[in-house]
């Protein structure tokens, strides 16, 4: 290993100056000399720089010193500070201290003893050069880009196979749909054929036979409008319709529901026609099931829900104003912000025990905000809910 190493006086004057292997040839200079002036003029304020260090902790390792005189570029300098004076080791390259050392040993041990201090300092990170940075930068632009890949593949088949399950659900609900439409048909039937010869535990199980049917298909009907809904498919079927008619109506087949915990639905519609609806008949009879069976779900046996339909005057031809209220036990104000999202739920079961799975009112949102309406929530503890529903009218032909 070809090094010097230079003795100077606490200010920096060189005393001697000790080749190791084949020395450094460029470097030379007299006793008297302030070392710094050893490494050239352009190097002169870095090796100032290097003295005050090393003035100040009494060490340096490895520390750069960039020269003309070098054909490499510079020098790397370590060194210290002890009761003779200054000792330095100066090496072409990063981490040549070692070496210097080892061939000093046998060169003059005093010297090499002088520098032990050295071995006990861990070394500064070496500087990466610009090739080592690129190959570096390279590598890693490759893994990510792997990455990438893998992600978009993963993605892929993620999505793939959120629409398998998405068609599995629409397939799985449409098959059940049917069949309860059939179990709900024949029971009204028999209990119309069989009316007047029925005794009160028969008519109790036909009637128990039809709620439970219209249970099943509002849940089948909530599960079509999720995959819908997910899989970006819901569509509107919408026409001129008459509301009032279809709130008559849907109350009406909701009464089977309410009976069941003895509770009546009170309805309220105006005296004159209301005008037409521009609406999907069927999503909002699947709008009202939602909002009934809740405020049936949630109220206590015994009670009433009130249903209102009004005009209210707007833009266009004005609003249709549909009001679901009950006198149950109210939502927290803490869970009235996330109602309206997937799978939400009040925390709480019916007051007969009821479950719910949490997307009536997701769904009777996206209904109602894909008729470009508008859905909001009145409640508290202890005073009931209040469910409003603003849907456009069409407006009246002149």
């Amino acid at each position: 290993m070809d090094g010097l190493v230079l003795t100077c006086d606490h200010d920096g004057r060189l005393r001697a100056l000790h080749r190791v292997g084949a020395g450094l040839p460029g470097l030379t200079g007299k006793p008297g000399t302030p070392f710094p002036v050893l490494f050239g003029p352009d190097a002169v304020a870095g090796a100032l720089d290097l003295f005050s260090s090393l003035r100040k902790s009494g060490q340096v390792i490895d520390q750069p010193l960039f020269s003309r005189l070098d054909p490499m570029g510079g020098f790397h300098v370590s060194g210290l500070s002890d009761a003779e004076g200054l000792v330095l080791a100066v090496a072409r390259a990063p981490g040549g201290l070692s070496a210097v050392m080892e061939e000093l040993a046998t060169l003059n041990p005093r010297l090499a003893q002088r520098l032990a201090p050295l071995r006990e300092v861990v070394p500064g990170p070496e500087v990466p050069s610009l090739d080592a940075l690129f190959g570096e930068m390279t590598l890693l632009n490759n893994e990510l880009a792997n990455a990438q890949r893998a992600l978009a593949k993963a993605n892929a088949e993620l999505a793939a196979s959120n629409e398998q399950k998405n068609r599995l659900m629409g397939m799985l609900a449409h098959d059940l749909r049917t069949p309860l439409q059939v179990v709900v048909g024949f029971a009204e039937l028999l209990e119309q054929r069989l009316d007047g010869r029925l005794e009160a535990t028969e008519r109790a199980c036909l009637e128990r036979i039809r709620e439970s049917s219209l249970s099943m298909r509002h849940m089948v009907e909530d599960a079509l409008s999720l995959a819908a809904l997910q899989a970006g498919r819901m569509r509107l079927a919408r026409r001129p319709s008459d509301l009032m008619t279809l709130v008559r109506r849907n109350v009406s087949m909701n009464r089977v529901l309410a009976e069941g915990k003895s509770i009546t639905i009170e309805l309220s519609v105006p005296e004159p026609p209301m005008p037409m609806a521009d609406i999907d008949p069927a999503k909002l009879d699947q709008l009202l099931n939602n909002l009934l069976s809740n405020a049936i779900k949630y109220s206590d046996r015994g009670g009433s829900v009130r249903v209102a339909l009004s005009e209210a005057p707007g833009e266009g031809g004005g609003w249709a104003r549909l009001r679901v209220s009950d006198d149950g036990r109210g939502i927290p104000p803490a869970e009235l912000t996330q109602l309206f999202q997937p799978f939400a739920r009040t925390g709480r079961l019916g007051t007969e025990g009821e479950g719910t799975v949490g997307l009536g009112l997701y769904i009777c949102r996206s209904i109602v905000e894909g008729h470009g309406g508008r859905i909001t929530a009145d409640s508290a503890p202890g005073r009931g809910s209040t469910f409003t529903v603003e849907l456009p009218l069409v407006a009246s032909s002149p």
